[in-house]
């Protein structure tokens, strides 16, 4: 079992953005990031959620609607495998349990190591899905 928590440390999540393999799909430029005012809730950005398991992986929930957050999910080269599925439905069912009814993301389709983690921890594919981005969603009342 996996254990995540929700952070405000800047400095745990901006290492963990900033590793080679991580920043350049986070910021396409590869060019530094600084989470900062994402996750220290006195920078004045609202509605995100910070999920860590305190060392290598990091998802970022970020409210679009009441109950609604869109996955920004950043792990390191060692979270891999089944380790990225048990961490990744791990941080869905934290969301759950803290009162998300949608958990959703847009992958690029050609990032088919993603595409695959979407499915893998019970993601569906939406008809909104179009040429470049794939759509995906759990829904707390169809989770397991």
């Amino acid at each position: 079992m996996v254990t995540v928590f929700h952070t405000h440390d800047a400095e745990l999540a901006n290492r963990i953005v900033n590793q080679d393999g991580v920043r350049e799909f986070f910021h396409v430029s590869g060019d530094p990031v600084d989470l900062t005012p994402a996750v220290e809730p006195r920078s004045g950005i609202t509605g995100i959620i910070a999920l860590t398991d305190g060392d290598d992986a990091l998802a970022l929930f970020e409210m679009t609607h009441d109950g609604v957050f869109q996955s920004h999910t950043l792990f390191g080269p060692t979270v891999r495998g089944r380790r990225a599925v048990d961490t990744g439905r791990a941080m869905v069912q934290y969301m759950f349990d803290h009162g998300a009814k949608v958990v959703w993301g847009a992958t690029p389709r050609d990032n088919r190591k993603a595409l695959w983690f979407n499915s893998a921890i019970g993601a569906r594919r939406l008809p909104t899905t179009d040429d470049e981005t794939v759509i995906y969603e759990i829904r707390k009342e169809d989770y397991n």
